[in-house]
């Protein structure tokens, strides 16, 4: 009978040992699992200051390039003629006319996306400038339209205006501003 107690014992005190195994196993598994939690925020938290970072460095190089187009665009310019009228299109008449002064020193074609840079606006405003700058100057600012309603805009010097002019229609001209209208 010694025996048999000795040996229900031994069973229990391996029960107890096992079970013991068993429940140390599962800590360490819950610790485990806690440790990885938090490692797992960590790198969400690293991940999301890592986004916030890029979208600065995408937001300042956006401003890095508006910033060197119109310094290009300024390059070599002279400094804009100071108004001394205060109305409300003051912004307007003064960039149309930096827009004047940029496209008289350089002549060329220009598309509306193209002034869209130099100038540092946007479309709208740019569109309006273009037009407003036709009013100021029609002698020498020509606005044109290309395929799929692409304005074009470009400075005719003296000698090609006085020629234009001979040809020029007004039909062509009020057309345009039409256009325009709807466009803005």
């Amino acid at each position: 009978m010694f025996e048999e107690l000795l040996e229900l014992y031994k069973t229990k005190a391996e029960e107890i040992e096992r079970d013991r195994k068993e429940a140390q196993a599962m800590i360490t598994l819950v610790s485990a699992i806690e440790k990885m939690s938090k490692e797992m925020s960590s790198k969400e938290n690293d991940v999301e200051l890592l986004g916030r970072l890029l979208d600065q460095v995408d937001r300042l190089s956006k401003d890095v390039a508006d910033l060197k187009s119109q310094f290009r665009a300024r390059q070599g310019r002279p400094a804009p003629v100071p108004e001394v009228a205060s109305n409300e299109g003051k912004a307007l008449d003064n960039h149309a006319r930096s827009l004047i002064d940029i496209i008289a020193e350089r002549p060329g074609r220009y598309t509306t996306s193209e002034l869209v840079d130099m100038l540092g606006l946007n479309k709208t405003t740019v569109i309006s400038v273009m037009k407003r700058a036709l009013d100021i100057d029609p002698k020498h600012v020509k606005m044109t339209q290309g395929k799929r309603r692409k304005l074009y805009l470009s400075y005719v010097p003296d000698e090609e205006a006085n020629k234009g002019e001979a040809s020029a229609s007004s039909g062509d001209s009020d057309r345009m501003k039409l256009e325009l209208m709807a466009m803005t």
